[in-house]
């Protein structure tokens, strides 16, 4: 390879890992966002006031799980488990 075309063929080649990781992390930002809204609603149609920290925890966990190659309604069924064990209300 010429040495001028090396740092093209370099640039490009760490490029789609980053735009990768760009649509990931925005792929995530969707679902914690999706869900806090999710979470703030329902907790407002029961009449709760959460503990601190517990949107957050669900959500993250939410969004670790869907990263890790679950459904959506797999991951919500084991998030709610694991938040409600951790901030029982």
């Amino acid at each position: 390879m010429k040495p001028v075309l090396l740092p093209l063929a370099l640039g490009l080649a760490l490029a789609v890992p980053l735009g990768a990781r760009a649509r990931a992390d925005g792929l995530g930002n969707i679902v914690k966002a999706v869900c806090l809204s999710a979470f703030e609603n329902e907790m407002s149609l029961v009449g709760k006031i959460p503990p601190a920290g517990m949107a957050s925890y669900a959500c993250d966990c939410v969004e670790q799980r869907i990263r890790a190659g679950s459904g959506i309604e797999a991951a919500r069924s084991l998030c709610r488990q694991a938040t409600a064990e951790r901030y029982p209300i």
